[in-house]
């Protein structure tokens, strides 16, 4: 689902950046959780308008 390796994904729930519930030694993930946690992290892109360069002799 995040597509990075498995000691980020433990780094950021022990500091405390990743919403997880822990039980003990174990700890989870609610995937609505997490869902919205990614929606919240995303950067809007930047609109690009490409241009055809001119075309035409010289």
């Amino acid at each position: 689902m995040l597509g990075v390796p498995p000691r980020w994904v433990a780094a950021g729930a022990r500091e405390g950046r990743i919403p997880c519930v822990r039980l003990g030694r174990y700890v989870r993930f609610d995937r609505g959780d997490v869902l919205a946690w990614l929606e919240r992290c995303k950067h809007p892109g930047r609109a690009t308008t490409l241009r055809r360069p001119p075309s035409g002799g010289v």
